[in-house]
């Protein structure tokens, strides 16, 4: 997938070059073969970066927060061509450009290693999730996404953890490969056997489910 990470020196990202940019519920931000090639980072808001499979399906590579980083430059992208960045609700961007970005190589040399060393870590992680998900139980793809997430969207509300990002049956399908019929039926299970709750978009899962 293209790159997104953290970073949390506060120092090197105040001192940060770009520009500020405001992006709408749905709308796009960057899309295959865009001119303009940068690094963003989330001030606030939320992203989703995605791809369309030959056949036409959406496929959800991930979802990210304020703090993140991602970007459409080669050096940093985690997949092939063809991804889209967009905005899942109101959402705040610095954007960095190419050409800003390659005087960080003077002025903040530090700073560039360790956006590269955890862009590897992030694709190192989302690895992972495809490796479990792969020969997986429907189910338990979908347990294991919201446990994937819950790292960056989290919160914990009594006896359990609340996923801020809302998600749509369509969102879960694109993410683990189904079909939105079948997670709209194992979802209903999910919340009888008392994994579960969804209040509204968000789905709030029980301390101690197996993910």
């Amino acid at each position: 997938m293209n790159g997104a990470t953290s970073l949390r020196s506060a120092s090197a990202i105040s001192d940060l070059p770009g520009r500020f940019a405001n992006y709408s519920k749905k709308e796009v931000i960057f899309q295959p073969f865009s001119l303009s090639q940068n690094l963003y980072r989330i001030q606030s808001g939320k992203i989703k970066l995605y791809k369309h499979s030959e056949d036409g399906r959406k496929t959800i590579l991930t979802m990210l927060g304020e703090g993140d980083f991602f970007s459409n430059i080669a050096r940093f992208s985690l997949d092939d061509e063809g991804v889209y960045a967009e905005a899942i609700d109101e959402t705040i961007l610095r954007i960095i450009s190419l050409k800003q970005l390659d005087s960080l190589s003077v002025s903040q040399p530090a700073f560039l290693s360790e956006l590269f060393y955890t862009f590897n870590q992030h694709m190192k992680q989302r690895n992972m999730f495809l490796e479990r998900i792969m020969y997986a139980p429907v189910k338990e793809r979908i347990l294991y996404l919201m446990s994937f997430l819950m790292k960056n969207f989290g919160e914990k509300q009594g006896r359990f953890m609340k996923l801020t990002v809302p998600l749509t049956h369509q969102d879960i399908a694109s993410f683990i490969g189904s079909t939105r019929e079948t997670v709209t039926t194992l979802t209903k299970e999910l919340i009888t056997e008392g994994h579960i709750q969804k209040k509204d978009k968000h789905y709030l899962v029980m301390g101690g489910t197996d993910l």
